[in-house]
């Protein structure tokens, strides 16, 4: 048996051998990648209140002044990007609504919206409809 140690040369590959080396060595550094990734994470659920305040369909956005989504961001006026452009056909300005976000590490959609009733706050009520103490 040859061995490089004692100055004789180890037989080269054939062709047919060394095409199988490439083969699996190209199979391997595109396996690799995949195998290391599992799938992605799920995407955090957010859910916030607020009122419309303009809906662009071209844009696939609604601008919403929402008040505080807890653990997330404090009340303000945001555009949210939608997922699906069909949840902006019944939104007009000045509905109040419920809206779900759902956020990775590189994206934040705007995934659901209802509208809901809006309050009565004391502050918006006529003085006649308000108590006297």
């Amino acid at each position: 048996m040859a061995s490089a140690l004692d100055g004789q040369s180890i037989s080269p590959l054939t062709p047919h051998q060394d095409c199988i080396h490439v083969k699996y060595c190209i199979a391997l550094c595109l396996l690799l990648p995949l195998l290391s990734c599992g799938p992605p994470p799920s995407p955090e659920v957010l859910v916030g209140e607020g009122i419309v305040k303009k809906v662009v369909i071209p844009d696939r956005r609604v601008v919403i002044a929402h008040e505080d989504i807890a653990g997330f961001m404090a009340a303000m006026t945001m555009s949210f990007e939608v997922n699906k452009p069909s949840l902006l056909h019944n939104l007009n300005p000045g509905d109040r609504v419920r809206f779900t976000l759902e956020m990775t590490k590189l994206t934040l959609y705007l995934v659901a919206v209802d509208k809901i009733a809006a309050l009565n706050s004391v502050t918006s009520q006529p003085e006649s409809e308000i108590e006297q103490e």
